[in-house]
């Protein structure tokens, strides 16, 4: 009897422990597929687009992820290369397996076809198309993680010292950075600095093999003024808009606000919320009456006569050094990236139109001031903490250059009595950038003349 009594406590306790593991594993299986709580990091602000003032700023200099809001500046290094002669709106550049490969939004291009510059903006502006952005970023750059590099180095050029990027498209990368403020300064750049191509963001859609592919931004033709820019989204950003529009005051004076939401919950949200920022901003700036908008109608047949003539956009010449072009930004950085030394800090200062230069009564146009653009800065070195091994020193600092993403190594011997010590060093680092470069890197660091 006692054994029996013992047997089915035996067998009552392996079912105990069955139920307990099954509970176990529900659990598990339950956190393991149950989604996390959805809460983007929301930040916003307002920008004058004339003189650059903040009207509006909710942590606008917060990191965020820029989703497709990078396009704007693989945008603005194809207009720069439209106004060098690098490249032609009819110019048809060739499409690689890799850019075919890229996720949605997409075109559709496959491997070893062509595409004209033309329609690859016009992707790009509309159908944020992945695959269009790889191509423009191999063809200009040779590889689009070169061509990423460029885009950093250009966005330090604009004042933009929260950005880096890796990649042309917008996809998803966690050392792909900016803020709300470098996203303000890089729309009000695109209007200023290539007023002729700003046109395109005004495009609600368009056909490409035969496929009709609209604007993602939907505040166009239904936003008072409203006449560009650009949305973008990706799980770890939110919803993202940058958005440009133009309204008059009872003088017929124009004022154009710049309005960067991001961390939106969801693009009717974001929408909504872009909308009431322009609402209050243009509401104190007394600046509530229309000003015409171009039609769809008008706009493509601009587009077209655009093929045959030149850029009209003011003439800046631009220089780029050989320290910038083989400078190479690290993933850890997030600020005090590359500085292109020979560019002006142009965003601050110049003057140009107040409305669409497109089409518009000759009267309403206000020609642009002409720019200086020559501005260097001393150099500095970086030294950094002495070691034993030249071996080391030289990974010290080549780990420096690529967590400042700019500079070139050096190793400082130094003898101590029968010992000899070598001192990392990166050289050429612009006077205005060395301190801040010191800071992100870990260990002794001090700043040489």
């Amino acid at each position: 009897m006692g054994f029996i009594i013992f047997m089915w406590r035996r067998v009552g306790l392996l079912f105990l422990g069955l139920i307990i593991s099954a509970s176990d594993s529900d659990a598990r299986l339950r956190k393991k597929i149950t989604p996390k709580p959805y809460s983007p990091k929301y930040s916003s602000i307002v920008m004058d687009a004339e003189t650059g003032q903040v009207l509006h700023n909710e942590d606008a200099d917060g990191i965020r992820h820029p989703a497709s809001l990078t396009k704007m500046m693989t945008l603005y290094m194809a207009f720069e290369a439209l106004r060098e002669g690098r490249i032609t709106l009819e110019t048809r550049l060739p499409v690689s397996a890799r850019a075919s490969r890229q996720a949605p939004s997409k075109l559709g291009l496959s491997p070893g076809e062509t595409i004209p510059l033309k329609a690859t903006i016009l992707g790009l502006v509309t159908k944020s198309a992945n695959d269009a952005a790889v191509v423009m970023a191999e063809f200009l750059g040779g590889s689009e993680e070169a061509f990423a590099r460029k885009m950093t180095q250009k966005a330090r050029a604009l004042g933009m010292s929260s950005t880096v990027f890796k990649n042309a498209s917008g996809l998803p990368n966690p050392s792909q950075i900016t803020s709300a403020r470098d996203m303000a300064i890089l729309s009000r750049a695109l209007y200023r600095d290539y007023p002729n191509q700003y046109k395109y963001f005004s495009l609600r859609s368009f056909f490409y093999k035969g496929t009709e592919h609209r604007n993602h931004n939907h505040l166009l033709g239904k936003v008072k003024g409203v006449d560009g820019i650009k949305t973008g989204f990706i799980g770890a950003s939110g919803f993202n808009l940058a958005a440009s529009a133009v309204r008059a005051t009872e003088s017929n004076q124009r004022r154009r606000l710049i309005t960067v939401v991001m961390g939106g919950p969801n693009r009717h949200w974001r929408d909504r919320r872009v909308t009431e920022l322009f609402e209050v901003y243009f509401t104190k700036n007394g600046a509530h009456r229309d000003v015409p908008i171009i039609e769809d109608d008008q706009l493509n047949d601009m587009i077209a006569e655009q093929d045959n003539e030149p850029d009209l956009s003011h003439e800046i010449s631009f220089e780029t050094t050989n320290d910038q072009a083989e400078s190479t930004p690290d993933i850890d950085t997030l600020l005090h990236e590359t500085i292109n030394e020979d560019t002006p800090a142009m965003a601050q200062t110049c003057q140009y139109t107040q409305e669409e230069p497109k089409a518009l009564p000759a009267h309403w146009i206000k020609p642009a001031a002409p720019l200086k653009t020559t501005k260097t800065y001393s150099k500095r070195t970086i030294q950094l903490t002495t070691v034993s091994s030249e071996k080391k020193a030289k990974s010290i600092a080549r780990d420096a250059v690529r967590k400042i993403g700019y500079g070139k190594i050096n190793v400082h011997k130094i003898k101590r009595g029968r010992k000899t010590l070598y001192s990392p060093q990166v050289v050429g680092i612009p006077a205005p950038q060395a301190n801040g470069a010191c800071k992100i890197l870990s260990g002794k660091c001090i700043v040489l003349a």
